[in-house]
């Protein structure tokens, strides 16, 4: 006989979250009962590359920015800066509503001085996933030593806290990704492009650039492949994704944003304006597409709520996709890698008609080939983690044909106060 219980009721605010009921059969544990769901080590190095690959996205902006400052380029500086202080601002006036909405709510406990103290301290500093990050370890650790001396309550309260504080940072890192890594990433290899096609024009930042952009690319993909392990976690009745799994979903991340940031780099290098226009157009439409048919998520609770979320949903389409609801999603992915490859191709097109491959014939073929042959491995990578390390696998007696993968995507996650339908089951 099964029985009915309320799972995964991280939000505070009622206007912004749903509480899923589901049916638990009598014969399955819960799920929190299983070795897996305590803090280990895999879930502690997960953490630690979150605070690496963040702290070091931060850390070679603040440099350029000093050398930029130096060498009075005052375009650049600029525009580093804008893309370092306003996803920082963004970002510090979310997690201070969430705590504030926290505090209000009994059910959590009340805050400190001295943890308040803590906070304004980062939020001041900007640096509010930071934070979020080093409270899900100490989560993490403290449930650890709960279920060491056998407390089995203290451990599951403490470990569902580090679930809430490790999705709130995953979903303010994927504002991190999409308003700082993704347009550092474009700015900072366009300038490189600019200086191997006018030597003349080079100076000693040129390594520099080209280490925030690879740390970029690793970040936003990390950020991307981090939120999907994240909701999985908070999710009670999802199976938890594995190391083999996470390597392949990163790799699939990486490549596609690599294909996305050169080719866009490659056409903003040549014709900027063009490049703004196909970002433009792109971010409209999607934006419209959501609006009008994806409308239909639990993050929203009103009509004007949802077309903000497809506002903000669009300008993230321009560099990867994050399904905004439940529903099948084998012919969303297909539509949207189509208008990436149309996209990709056509700057390609400019790239190679504007350029002539006698001056510089490793920029010319290098840089196109290096945009195809990354799209193309993004796409084998999202067919080898759907077809063979997709975590849902793990219970399944036989492997599912390529067919089904993509037929049923998971419930939209009640993860906080936002939620987005996550990686899906085939």
């Amino acid at each position: 006989m099964a029985e009915e219980c309320t799972v995964v009721r991280f939000s505070r605010d009622p206007s912004l979250a749903t509480i899923d009921n589901l049916k638990q059969q009598n014969d399955s544990p819960d799920k929190f009962s299983d070795s897996d769901q305590r803090f280990g080590m895999f879930y502690a190095v997960c953490i630690a590359l979150s605070i690496i690959t963040y702290v070091l996205d931060l850390v070679l902006a603040c440099v350029l920015l000093y050398f930029y400052s130096v060498n009075g380029d005052g375009l650049y500086f600029a525009l580093t800066l804008t893309f370092v202080i306003t996803p920082a601002l963004l970002m510090t006036t979310i997690s201070l509503r969430w705590y504030i909405i926290d505090h209000d709510d009994l059910s959590v406990g009340r805050t400190s001085v001295v943890q308040w103290i803590v906070r304004i301290i980062f939020l001041l500093l900007q640096l509010a996933p930071l934070l979020r990050y080093l409270d899900t370890m100490v989560y993490g650790i403290k449930s650890k030593i709960a279920s060491a001396t056998g407390d089995a309550s203290k451990q599951n309260t403490l470990y569902r806290r580090m679930l809430d504080e490790d999705t709130n940072s995953a979903l303010l890192r994927l504002f991190h990704c999409f308003l700082h890594s993704a347009p550092q990433a474009v700015i900072q290899l366009v300038i490189l492009l600019i200086y191997l096609i006018h030597p003349e024009n080079a100076n000693h930042t040129a390594v520099i650039q080209a280490w925030t952009v690879l740390t970029a690319l690793f970040s936003i993909a990390w950020s991307l492949t981090s939120y999907h392990r994240s909701v999985r976690y908070a999710r009670d009745d999802k199976d938890k994704i594995n190391w083999g799994g996470l390597l392949v979903a990163f790799c699939w991340q990486l490549m596609s944003a690599l294909s996305r940031v050169l080719a866009l780099s490659l056409l903003a290098s040549l014709f900027p304006a063009w490049m703004g226009c196909v970002i433009a157009l792109h971010w409209g439409v999607m934006a419209i597409w959501l609006a009008l048919g994806q409308h239909q998520t639990a993050a929203c609770s009103s009509r004007c709520e949802e077309l903000l979320l497809s506002a903000a949903l669009g300008l993230a389409y321009v560099l990867a996709f994050i399904s905004p609801r439940d529903g099948p999603t084998r012919y969303v992915y297909l539509a949207y890698y189509l208008v990436c490859f149309m996209e990709n191709t056509g700057a390609l097109v400019v790239w190679c008609v504007t350029n002539n491959s006698v001056d510089n014939p490793f920029l010319y073929y290098g840089a196109a080939g290096g945009q195809v042959f990354a799209f193309l491995l993004a796409i084998a990578f999202l067919l080898i983690y759907y077809k063979f390390c997709h975590p849902s696998l793990a219970n399944r007696s036989k492997i599912p044909s390529l067919d089904s993968d993509f037929l049923e995507a998971d419930k939209p996650a009640s993860v906080n106060r936002i939620t987005f339908a996550e990686d899906h089951d085939p």
